[in-house]
């Protein structure tokens, strides 16, 4: 058995990592439900409804820093921001990740006369969480780079989804798909690129049907077009495959 800190906690709206600003992250996704216990039950029984999952973060407040809330304010509708959250920390491939496309729904700075200017911040899942891991650190790659792979045991045929959150581009123009192989007969995952890029920015996708194949062996290519050797990019990238 082997329980994790919360020190390392990674938290990735978009193309930021909000991390820095934050030191406290609530996450938890509930079912709906309508009772339907009638007279002389024993037990109640009730029908499953919506499913709902939220998170909440709290943190400091920067005043020279005007990308955080710029951050969270661009995500105040249903559209859905790219939010990848590692309650014990993204910092090597494996290391476990929540996938969720969100919507913010509340924001407060807090302001006592004898502390620090606290803030909080509040998000809504508009679509599936994904329950994953990370494929690849927010780091820089350097020109075209294969990934590790990442061992998941077996195949699975219930769909997938992944977050791609790209801080910053040194040059070029850059593409990261996802391939996977049954054992080391790579090929590209249908559905599976990201569209390129030659700026931070960031993408969520999902596989085409609830029943996409996902085999067991998972890694990713990044590749550079144009730009000059030695030009990277900083990227953190998570999958999850459906359960």
């Amino acid at each position: 058995m082997s329980f994790a800190h919360g020190k390392s906690t990674t938290v990735l709206l978009d193309a930021k990592d909000l991390s820095a600003f934050l030191n406290a992250a609530d996450f938890s996704v509930d079912v709906d439900t309508a009772d339907t216990t009638t007279f002389s039950a024993t037990w109640k029984t009730a029908l499953v409804g919506q499913q709902v999952a939220k998170a909440e973060f709290g943190g400091l407040y920067d005043p020279t820093d005007t990308t955080f809330v710029d951050t969270i304010g661009d995500e105040y509708s249903l559209l859905g921001g790219v939010l990848t959250v590692a309650p014990a920390g993204a910092a090597a491939i494996g290391d476990r990740c929540r996938l969720m496309s969100i919507a913010s729904t509340a924001y407060t700075e807090s302001s006592p006369v004898g502390g620090v200017v606290m803030i909080k911040w509040s998000v809504l899942a508009s679509a599936a969480v994904g329950f994953g891991d990370i494929l690849h650190p927010l780091a820089e790659d350097t020109n075209t780079t294969t990934g590790a792979d990442k061992d998941d045991t077996s195949p699975t045929s219930t769909g997938w989804l992944a977050h791609l959150h790209v801080t910053a581009v040194d040059g070029g123009s850059w593409v990261v798909k996802l391939q996977d192989a049954a054992t080391t007969d790579w090929v590209d995952v249908s559905g599976g690129a990201f569209a390129s890029l030659s700026a931070a920015g960031t993408e969520r996708l999902l596989s085409a049907t609830t029943t996409s194949d996902l085999r067991r062996h998972v890694r990713y290519v990044a590749t550079r077009t144009g730009g000059s050797v030695g030009d990277g990019l900083t990227f953190a990238l998570g999958y999850a495959r459906n359960r």
